[in-house]
Order: structure tokens, then sequence, then C-alpha cells
């Protein structure tokens, strides 16, 4: 009986190997920064955003849609950013952003998170922290590569 309980109780304090692998295996790609602009007639709110690699790549820049929203988002201008996570060994080239994202259900007390329709690799965990409105509604996203430094 003694050993029953000392198995049980080490694998509740242990998590699975999967869910411990999958979180090494993501890495920190860079950080997605959006600005809402106007709202457009029945095309979603508009953004401009820039996405910038880690290390030493050149900032890209998209243009954003948000299609849906569980909440009401501002009619004036405000900053949404995003850690852009992936593969660890993840090439990271021009326009990789560029797709449909969808809300993954996330765990109480972590932040939200987009995850590519695409490319299912790259998620974009939610990292505004504004009190003035919640952004981490947003159910559906669109980002299309607009242009790179020269």
């Amino acid at each position: 009986m003694r050993l029953v309980a000392v198995v049980c109780a080490s694998l509740i304090a242990v998590p699975p190997v999967t869910m411990v692998q999958a979180e090494k295996r993501l890495a920190n790609l860079g950080v997605l920064t959006c600005t809402l602009v106007k709202r457009a007639q029945d095309t979603g709110q508009k953004m401009l955003c820039g996405f910038k690699p880690a290390g030493s790549g050149a900032e890209e820049k998209y243009s954003g849609t948000i299609r849906e929203s569980g909440k009401e988002l501002p009619t004036g201008r405000a900053v949404l950013i995003w850690t852009v996570l992936g593969s660890a060994d993840a090439n990271v080239r021009v326009g990789i952003l560029a797709q449909r994202y969808v809300k993954e259900i996330s765990a109480p007390g972590h932040p939200p998170t987009l995850v590519g329709e695409t490319n299912s690799a790259i998620i974009l965990q939610f990292e505004t922290n504004d009190s003035t409105a919640t952004y981490d509604s947003i159910g559906l996203m669109e980002l299309e590569l607009t242009g790179t430094p020269a």
C-alpha cells in the first residue's frame, strides 16, 4: 500500500514528459507590436504591426486585421504586444508571421495565445497589460507582410 501511495505521489508531482519536451522546444523568435487604427466598415479592426526578430534580424512590417473578438475593442489608437514563440530550430525567414491565427485555450493564470492556422509552430503569446481594455478576447486575427527594410 505504501508503494502505491509513493508511486501516485510521484506521478502527480512530475509533469508529463510530453509537456516538458514541448516547452523546451519553444523559443522566443521575437516581438510583434501592433497599433490599432481606425475601424473599417465591416472588415474587422485594422492594425499596423512591426515584427522584430530576436537577435539581429531586420524588422518586418505587417498589416493586420482582428476578425473576431469576444469584447468590443477601443475606437482610438492602442498598442498590442505579443511574444512570438516557435520551434527552437525554426528558420525565421521573411514573412514567417503572414497567416491567420486562432485563439488557443489557455490554462488559468497563463497569458492567452494565438496559434497559426497554416504554420501551427508559430504561437503569439499575448503580453499587453492594459487594464482599460481586454485584448485577450481576440479569437481570430490575420497578418499580411507589407514590407521589410532595404
